[in-house]
């Protein structure tokens, strides 16, 4: 089995240092990290007296809206490839 090289990276949420560790890339992880940063940020400005853990709460509920949105969206659309019959089964 082989061991992919992991990347270490350092980003900055809402002031916080966080340190990531993964197999992406290290732009990858920024960009996720300063994707991260800029919804708190955004949460934050328009819910003062929110602490920042319900603002981590609400980024991570619209992160997941988002990715549900978009597996929701890619289903549909595989779906209306087979309907077509633009599928290239052997069967």
């Amino acid at each position: 089995m082989e061991d992919k090289v992991k990347s270490r990276v350092t980003v900055y949420i809402m002031g916080e240092e966080y340190i990531l560790r993964g197999s992406s890339t290290p732009e990858r992880m920024q960009s996720v990290g300063r994707y991260v940063d800029r919804l708190m940020k955004s949460l934050a400005e328009n819910n003062l007296q929110m602490s920042r853990q319900k603002i981590a709460v609400l980024a991570a509920l619209n992160l997941a809206d988002e990715l549900l949105k978009l597996k929701e969206e890619s289903l549909q659309s595989s779906g209306e490839v087979e309907k077509r019959g633009d599928n290239n089964d052997l069967v």
